[in-house]
């Protein structure tokens, strides 16, 4: 008998796992197959490919973002959850009691043994509740990964850019100190043979120191933004990193109200609030059906060993001669199944709560996507705003650089005086710093368009299908 329970017992193990292997076979989920692995290689402290281009950039935090890999390393454990939900609930409890008992009969022993197995069942559809509830969480998994993804790359392409207009700038004022200085040889030039006094050449000197110290902050503030771009691309950059990439005053080419659809579509934000509305429903379902009452059957042998020996019937006046011995065994199988009371009235406060998460989640969702309309509409207001002004000083950046250098030559030759030429020059570097002003407030509200919408602004303008 006992063999017999051992077998039944190894036969449901077997099924056990067998079920767990096929639910693990067919409970792909919709998103990144494995996101472990397809971050790519972990490759912290490696060495940054020079220059920098922004899809280096990108490769590096999908490689390496620990904020990604958290979010890869959760949606695993999602994705293992609801592969093992669908398994049945083998969960068997064994039994096994024995008891000695006095004499019968005279000296006569007893020996009693019970042997038994008991099974939960899931009854009312438990078990794909179970599963819809584990696969729901899972695809939410799927949606913060992919929501944590586009995050991470938004700011990467808004620090490259802001890092590379910081380059950009540094090299603007690299080139007005180079003109400068040739100023300042020109005018000491001019001290040495007394064409002019001391204190008249001091001014060109002066006018340098004024552009070095720009120099000086632009260069202090392109190191910042390089630490910025490493926080974002979850790398420190080594200072000697030169970024590669074009500034190009891009306009929006859509209207306000397809952008803010765009956005509402497509954004991460609104993907994960769906996905945990469908989640919170699965949770309301399986509330409803963990209210119904949990069926246990129970197997069980029961098993009496009776002896006699020929003292048990002496002075029996039925028994003629007397026995010498006997002995009997019974086996009595038993079936029963057993529920819980009351019947009707379980988890009546979880189906409360999850209804209410269901309307909780409705109104983040209805409320997500006012914050974006409102969102988006601000930053696409911006932009165009920016985008104008940006546009007016690169239409006269050209002609002012030429300038300069005209003004420098006349000034080297003789053919001004010092008071023309720093007066003229003022008012061409005063609009050049005038566009690099403009620039910055062109990339930072380029940045939160890129932002507000989820995408970059090339797939904006071609409606995200790009």
């Amino acid at each position: 008998m006992v063999s017999w329970m051992t077998r039944w017992l190894a036969a449901t193990a077997c099924v056990a796992l067998l079920t767990t292997l096929v639910a693990q076979h067919s409970t792909a989920e919709p998103g990144p197959a494995d996101p472990v692995r397809s971050l790519g290689p972990v490759t912290v402290g490696a060495e940054i490919p020079q220059p920098l281009t922004l899809s280096d950039a990108l490769a590096i935090a999908r490689g390496v973002h620990p904020e990604l890999r958290v979010a890869a390393a959760n949606l695993t454990a999602l994705r293992a959850d609801s592969a093992f939900a669908r398994v049945p609930g083998f969960n068997p409890v064994a039994e096994f009691q024995s008891a000695r008992g006095g004499p019968s009969i005279g000296s006569g022993s007893e020996v009693t043994l019970d042997l038994g197995v008991s099974q939960q069942l899931e009854l009312w559809g438990k078990r794909g509740a179970r599963q819809a509830l584990a696969t729901a969480r899972s695809r939410t998994g799927a949606a913060e990964w992919r929501l944590k993804l586009q995050d991470i790359e938004s700011d990467v392409r808004a620090r490259f850019a802001r890092a590379l207009f910081m380059q950009e700038r540094l090299a603007t004022l690299n080139e007005l100190a180079g003109l400068d200085r040739r100023v300042v040889a020109a005018t000491r030039a001019r001290v040495r043979d007394g064409s002019m006094t001391p204190l008249t050449g001091r001014l060109t000197e002066l006018d340098l120191l004024r552009v070095e110290a720009q120099e000086h902050r632009a260069r202090a503030d392109l190191r910042q933004a390089q630490v910025a771009l490493g926080l974002s691309v979850g790398e420190p950059l080594p200072d000697s990193t030169r970024l590669n990439g074009t500034l190009a005053a891009d306009s929006l080419g859509q209207p306000e109200e397809s952008v803010v659809a765009l956005a509402i579509g497509g954004r991460g934000t609104g993907e994960v609030l769906r996905r945990r509305i469908a989640e919170r429903q699965a949770e309301l379902q399986l509330a409803e059906r963990e209210a119904r009452p949990d069926l246990t059957l129970g197997l069980g042998l029961t098993r009496e060993h009776r002896s006699f020996s020929n003292g048990d019937f002496t002075g029996d006046p039925a028994i003629v001669g007397g026995i010498a011995g006997a002995r009997t065994t019974d086996d009595l199988w038993t079936t029963r199944i057993s529920a819980p009371l009351p019947l009707w009235q379980h988890n009546q406060a979880g189906r409360a709560r999850a209804a209410a998460e269901i309307v909780r989640s409705e109104a983040d969702l209805d409320r997500d996507r006012l914050h974006t309309q409102l969102e988006v509409l601000g930053a696409v207001r911006r932009f165009q705003d920016a985008t104008v002004l940006y546009r007016m000083y690169l239409d006269r950046s050209t002609r002012v650089r030429q300038d300069l250098v005209l003004i420098r030559d006349a000034y080297a030759d003789g053919r001004i005086s010092l008071d023309s030429y720093l007066t003229q020059k003022g008012r061409l570097v005063d609009t050049l710093l005038g566009q690099l002003e403009a620039a910055g407030a062109y990339w930072d509200a380029r940045g939160e368009l890129e932002s507000a919408v989820g995408l970059d602004l090339g797939r904006i303008n071609a409606g995200g299908t790009r």
